[in-house]
């Protein structure tokens, strides 16, 4: 065997110098994004409501006070958006984009939040969509999530596979129907995720049996569950068996996805939380200040030239705790961009910003989120998930 010359662009051996580790695979997330843990939800097939579940889980974690968030890797097919009812478009910046936040504060990053119209066919080859995902990931301000659910495609092609060395998975979940080729289809997402060193939280059987509505008895529309043999045989905890619910269909159909109120995937939200704890940070007595811009007494959202008046709240544990009126009519950008860096407030929210203030105020370490607003509780709601 040669020496080394260490020029690899001409050597052909297969030596371990050549192979990138799993850490050097992974995208760098956005310098102004904060996620804690990542879960990923993924099933050999298409079609067992797998995006449903990505989406109640995200909302399961937002109500027990988390701050919970969406990739919806699903490109060619995605539904996310259209389950929380979102019509509005992602927004960008020089930070990169934002993502669209629920009326519950469940942040959402979707292909069909950049598109002219939901309808509007994804014409990409693999190569494309598999940078689209590892996009969302790097270029989207994902402020502060404590668990971020990533709505895979189904399979083991590009997409799922750049999914899984892309971006830190700190687990997923298998989602599988009751038909007898529920083997073939959990068998094959075991072996990736294996492959991958990922691990598995568990598994959830959707469309289990349908519940007759006068006498109760369960009905097994596809077949008797297979879920427990497979669930042993590959070492997989059960998380979930659902059922087929027309109510919760029609719900996710007209994007009320927040209103459902079911327990079937209490369990699977318990174990997360148990699992993949947020260590003592959900508990630490976090104190936020945001600065909003307004404009008049009515405190009505306006471009950051029309605004008169720059609310201060600070939010304790989920709590808008005090609110600080500043009257800013005769103040100058430089001394309103002061006035907020001296207040150490890393958060500052207006309808829209010119690019002298962005650039201003990424400078000074602020975060500046464009964005119309309804009324000022319901946008730091959107931000903070604080009342």
């Amino acid at each position: 065997m040669s020496e080394c010359t260490s020029n690899c662009s001409t050597c052909t051996a297969d030596c371990a110098s050549r192979k990138p580790s799993k850490e050097e695979l992974l995208e760098p997330l956005n310098s102004y994004s904060s996620v804690k843990k990542v879960i990923g939800v993924v099933s050999g097939k298409g079609g067992v409501g797998k995006s449903f579940i990505t989406s109640y889980l995200s909302v399961l974690m937002n109500r027990k006070g988390y701050k919970s968030a969406v990739l919806d890797a699903d490109i060619t097919g995605p539904s996310v958006p259209k389950a929380f009812g979102m019509n509005e478009k992602a927004k960008g910046s020089e930070m990169g984009l934002f993502p669209a936040i629920s009326d519950n504060g469940v942040k959402v990053m979707s292909i069909n939040l950049l598109l002219d119209t939901e309808e509007t066919p994804v014409l990409f080859r693999g190569p494309v969509i598999a940078g689209v995902v590892k996009q969302f990931w790097s270029e989207t301000v994902w402020d502060n999530v404590d668990y971020m659910f990533v709505d895979m495609p189904p399979g083991t092609g590009d997409v799922p596979l750049t999914v899984f060395q892309s971006i830190p998975l700190d687990g997923i979940i298998i989602v599988t129907s009751p038909q007898k080729l529920v083997s073939m289809i959990v068998a094959k997402a075991v072996n990736m995720a294996k492959t991958m060193d990922i691990p598995i939280l568990g598994v959830v059987e959707n469309y289990s049996y349908v519940e007759c509505g006068n006498c109760g008895e369960r009905i097994s529309v596809f077949g008797e569950s297979h879920l427990e043999e497979v669930a042993a045989k590959e070492g997989l905890n059960i998380l979930a068996k659902l059922p087929i619910d027309p109510a919760v269909a029609s719900m996710i159909d007209t994007g009320d996805i927040e209103e459902i109120k079911v327990d079937y995937l209490d369990k699977a939200a318990d174990y997360i939380e148990q699992i993949l704890p947020i260590n003592s940070e959900k508990e630490d007595s976090l104190c936020d200040k945001i600065a909003i811009m307004v404009s008049g007494q009515d405190e009505q959202s306006a471009p950051f030239d029309a605004c008169d008046r720059l609310l201060v709240l600070e939010v304790v544990n989920g709590r808008i705790t005090s609110k600080q009126v500043n009257d800013i009519s005769e103040a100058s950008l430089e001394e309103v961009m002061d006035f907020v860096n001296s207040e150490k407030i890393k958060i500052l929210l207006c309808e829209s910003f010119s690019q002298e203030t962005m650039v201003m105020a990424i400078d000074l370490g602020i975060t500046p989120i464009p964005g119309d607003f309804e009324s000022v509780e319901k946008a730091i709601f959107k931000l903070t998930g604080a009342k």
